[in-house]
């Protein structure tokens, strides 16, 4: 997977809390698997954590390849799970991009054909 530079790539901030050590970690390596399974390429992220009462939320801005940026967010009981789940969210949104351009190219590559 290409990436343009491995630990400037991706940003965690914590906003009003303290993030373990094994946060940021966890974060580069999800989003690092999540972004190569379907696109190959992360040019940037930056992942934010934030507490909302005695819940915890993430938001994640991801770009890759000349997609416009994506954004998930979610709200959990800890770090780690919310981190969790905006990051599902994040692997469906690209997932579903994914299948757009290849239905896209399908279509040309048909009409294309029949042309």
């Amino acid at each position: 997977m290409k990436q343009n530079g491995a630990n400037a790539a991706i940003k965690v901030k914590g906003r009003n809390i303290e993030l373990d050590e094994a946060l940021p970690s966890k974060v580069q390596e999800g989003l690092l698997h999540v972004a190569g399974s379907h696109f190959g390429s992360l040019n940037h992220a930056t992942v934010g954590f934030g507490r909302d009462g005695h819940s915890y939320s993430c938001i994640i801005n991801l770009q890759v390849g000349t997609l416009k940026m994506i954004i998930a967010e979610a709200v959990a009981g800890d770090c780690h799970q919310a981190f969790d789940q905006a990051l599902g969210k994040i692997g469906r949104q690209l997932h579903r991009r994914r299948q757009r351009m290849e239905d896209r190219s399908r279509d040309q590559a048909s009409v294309s054909a029949t042309a």
